[in-house]
């Protein structure tokens, strides 16, 4: 029952949206419940290896995953319905309006990172059909498509390694790597869907190019931003953009600390950091077995054993991302000196 943690936050958001638009002291008072789980993480038990013996069905698992799918679908039409009914005609309307996107891009975001992306992350692993695709529908909610590609095909065969895009470097700061990663991704994406077609040398007016699913991504991401300017205006279709923006860059902020500083030839054996948090473990649905989901991607996170053969982070996933966005020096600092004890 510990897992049904990861209905939290994404229930907050859903209450705060259904109860939208809101004034200006009612619409900060929701972003509480964000520093409630950040001070739960910072707080919470480490884990035990032994806790991974206490067995969930895979359908009660699954069930989960379903209802969080559900959630954030339900998430982003509330979001376009609050947006479209948001007033600016008077300086005290503009204001509250500005309030509520701003709190809407906060929580929004957040769920759309900590809950729709580490579902659609399972999801994509899955060896079923119609899950894979549930997969790739919650990823258009962030209009980050591509990313199957680029994770499967790109980080999954080459983790840990400095030809890992994905996998940050030594020494490097979250504001380089997300620079680096962002478009990286998408072009890494894109050349592997035209070498799978044959295309390399090629033109793209090709009708091969057709069957790019990278491409079929992005027509799908334009048709429904075009769709969303159409019928909920263009306050929604910006909220709806800065909401993905936000969500990818906490998946690309959990992508950079959970490998930082492992591609390196001394790091062969250690292929992520340890999160050491109960409650990272079971709000994020089992994504921080990250060790062991590398070494067998085809299993469900709650079937994956806990290791911890790697460096240990000193907080979970809520607390380091945190960390990572306020004081990245001091979050590199810890960590290099961290890795040097690792690996003596």
């Amino acid at each position: 029952m510990k897992y049904l943690a990861c209905f939290f936050f994404p229930a907050c958001v859903l209450f705060f949206l259904a109860t939208g638009p809101h004034t200006i002291i009612s619409a900060f008072a929701w972003t509480i419940p964000l520093w409630f789980i950040i001070l739960v993480d910072w707080l919470s038990p480490t884990v035990v290896p032994d806790q991974q013996k206490n067995k969930i069905s895979g359908w009660f698992y699954d069930l989960i995953l379903y209802v969080l799918t559900l959630m954030q679908f339900l998430i982003i039409g509330l979001l376009l319905i609050v947006a479209s009914q948001l007033q600016w005609n008077s300086v005290d309307e503009i204001l509250i309006s500005v309030v509520n996107l701003i709190v809407m891009r906060i929580l929004v975001g957040t769920s759309s990172g900590s809950s729709a992306i580490i579902v659609a992350h399972e999801l994509i692993h899955r060896s079923k059909k119609h899950q894979r695709i549930l997969g790739r529908l919650l990823l258009y909610t962030v209009c980050y498509d591509h990313f199957v590609i680029a994770h499967m095909r790109g980080h999954h065969l080459k983790v840990a390694t400095p030809e890992d895009m994905t996998t940050a470097h030594l020494g490097e700061s979250f504001s380089s790597y997300w620079k680096r990663v962002f478009i990286g991704h998408f072009k890494y994406a894109w050349n592997s869907e035209k070498k799978r077609l044959g295309l390399i040398h090629l033109p793209i007016c090709h009708y091969k190019m057709l069957f790019n699913s990278v491409l079929q991504g992005l027509f799908v991401e334009i048709i429904l931003i075009l769709l969303i300017i159409n019928l909920f205006g263009w306050a929604a279709c910006f909220i709806f953009i800065f909401q993905a923006l936000s969500g990818v860059r906490l998946l690309e902020t959990i992508n950079y600390f959970q490998h930082w500083g492992l591609g390196q030839e001394e790091s062969e054996n250690a292929m992520a950091w340890v999160n050491q948090s109960s409650f990272t473990e079971y709000a994020l649905v089992g994504l921080a077995n990250h060790i062991n989901h590398h070494q067998n991607a085809r299993s469900s996170f709650f079937e994956t054993p806990y290791s911890d053969q790697g460096p240990k982070m000193p907080y979970g996933y809520f607390v380091t991302n945190l960390w990572v966005k306020l004081s990245n020096e001091s979050y590199r600092e810890v960590s290099a000196k961290i890795l040097k004890t690792y690996f003596k």
